[in-house]
């Protein structure tokens, strides 16, 4: 999964809000992730078509401003990795998220992209990042 020559997964991230995409690059970061972080589909196209191999893990909404939405970004990512699925950021119903090379996870939760990126990761069971809650005064 991970190249000798790197010690950390990378993971590509696309979402257009920008703090919900510095966020998620936080989190991951915090988890032990690379990450690449992009606003847009079609400069995370080019970013998988030329460092496919180096991509370990896709994390991106299905719905994208422009003409590159998650579903090709995720097809162009299975050119590098067939057997890994993909993250895909949806409010899709629950009937219509049957597929065998996506796991979806709710935009408004980013704790669930990181638990599955870790249990996707390794085979021992997965370790969940602890954030502490601030208390109201």
């Amino acid at each position: 999964m991970v190249s000798a020559s790197r010690s950390k997964a990378t993971v590509l991230v696309v979402e257009d809000d920008a703090l919900t995409r510095e966020f998620l690059t936080q989190l991951l970061r915090a988890g032990g992730f690379d990450v690449i972080a992009v606003p847009a589909g079609d400069r995370a196209l080019l970013i998988l078509c030329r460092l496919g191999e180096e991509i370990d893990w896709l994390v991106s909404k299905v719905s994208l401003p422009g003409l590159v939405c998650g579903w090709i970004l995720a097809d162009e990512y299975h050119e590098h990795h067939r057997g890994r699925p993909a993250l895909l950021l949806s409010d899709l119903d629950p009937a219509e998220k049957r597929s065998a090379h996506a796991v979806f996870i709710p935009p408004l939760a980013p704790m669930r992209v990181l638990e599955v990126l870790q249990a996707l990761k390794s085979p021992e069971p997965a370790q969940v990042l602890q954030v502490p809650i601030a208390k109201a005064a």
